[in-house]
């Protein structure tokens, strides 16, 4: 959104003192990320602030994306003229350029929000041209909040990833497509090169697709080309190997799962992931975070704990 008061900040119910993992505006304005990457793109883990500063009761232009994540609280928001009453659960996509206002809002507002910019008409498509409002289920919910989590974790980490942020939002809004049939692409569009077309159907397939993971061969059999050129559209079109973008995901829905309220034990990661044994995560996920998954499950509930105390 247009501001100078653009900040970074992680959401903590404790005080900057007793927490040094609190990253707040003083501290990583959005400004300097936009240096490190080139781009405008942030997350900002405690919203409310910003929209009270920002938007609230003044009409915004917005220069980039922005996703919305309300977690508890209600807000009366307005998008290109249309009012939007917002609760618990709710999620809202907002393409740039859309003017945005904030009328009223109740004192728990709670809002999690990440905007980001696409260059490619393909890559804004993901977004659509109108605004998207979701109601999600328990199970939905959970999922959008730990893609933030993730997120997070991708430009704040020692060795800040605009890559893996990217992916993950790339991930986020074809997770959101699947959930509003209104704005699914058409991945057969004659408006869309075949090349193009082939890389948004192998997004949509690694991001959407449930079943274990699945190999160089099967994405291509089921796109109906070789594998060879598979491998030659997707690294000249995405700059990642296909190896890349199946491991990305692999490593997203391991760390999902082990933050995941149910406890999911290694056996059970092992098989949804597509792995023979939990041995095989371990490397596998070791060799992607340098943290055993034991070691993140532990770290994850840590500042969890932390965040409520």
């Amino acid at each position: 959104m247009h501001s100078k008061d653009k900040t970074m900040s992680r959401h903590r119910n404790t005080t900057k003192g007793n927490n040094q993992d609190i990253v707040t505006e003083d501290i990583a304005p959005a400004k300097k990320l936009r240096n490190e990457f080139e781009e405008s793109y942030c997350i900002i883990m405690d919203a409310k602030p910003f929209l009270k500063r920002v938007v609230y009761g003044i009409p915004q232009r917005t220069n980039e994306h922005v996703i919305f994540l309300i977690r508890e609280g209600k807000a009366s928001i307005t998008i290109n003229f249309k009012k939007y009453e917002l609760t618990k659960g709710n999620l809202v996509v907002i393409p740039a350029n859309y003017i945005v206002y904030i009328e009223k809002y109740s004192e728990d507002l709670d809002p999690w929000m990440t905007y980001f910019n696409f260059n490619t008409a393909e890559e804004k498509e993901l977004v659509g041209i109108q605004a998207t409002h979701l109601t999600l289920s328990d199970k939905e919910y959970r999922n959008a909040e730990e893609y933030f989590n993730l997120m997070y974790e991708s430009i704040t980490q020692h060795n800040k990833s605009k890559e893996e942020f990217m992916h993950l939002v790339m991930s986020m809004l074809f997770r959101i497509q699947s959930l509003d049939g209104r704005r699914l692409a058409n991945p057969k569009s004659t408006k869309i090169p075949k090349v193009q077309q082939i890389k948004s159907q192998f997004i949509h397939m690694v991001v959407t697709m449930d079943e274990p993971q699945l190999t160089i061969a099967e994405y291509a059999e089921r796109l109906g080309i070789s594998e060879n050129y598979l491998s030659i559209i997707i690294k000249q079109e995405t700059k990642q190997t296909v190896k890349k973008w199946i491991e990305q995901k692999t490593e997203t829905i391991i760390k999902m799962l082990l933050v995941d309220e149910e406890n999911h034990t290694l056996n059970e990661i092992s098989d949804i992931v597509g792995y023979s044994s939990p041995p095989q995560v371990v490397r596998f996920f070791k060799r992607r975070t340098g943290m055993t998954p034991y070691e993140y499950r532990k770290q994850k509930l840590m500042e969890k704990k932390k965040a409520i105390e």
